[in-house]
């Protein structure tokens, strides 16, 4: 696996933790953050990376930083 694998696993990873944890459905996850359902899927399903202003999105929806989506800390 590639550093790029590697950190699209991990994103994957860590937004099903933060969705589950939130007790958020994607569903509902994608008309808070106003991004398409099935964008959010290809994320989860690694078919895609998101933008970096997705990430940043993200990570300010769920309180954590960039570098904890990306598995660049704990």
């Amino acid at each position: 696996m590639n550093k790029y694998e590697k950190i699209l696993k991990t994103f994957s990873e860590r937004l099903k933790e933060l969705l589950e944890e939130k007790n958020l459905s994607i569903k509902k996850f994608a008309e808070d953050i106003k991004i398409p359902r099935t964008t959010i899927n290809n994320w989860i399903l690694q078919i895609k990376s998101p933008k970096i202003y997705y990430v940043c999105e993200i990570a300010d929806f769920f309180g954590v930083s960039v570098d904890y989506l990306l598995g660049r800390e704990d």
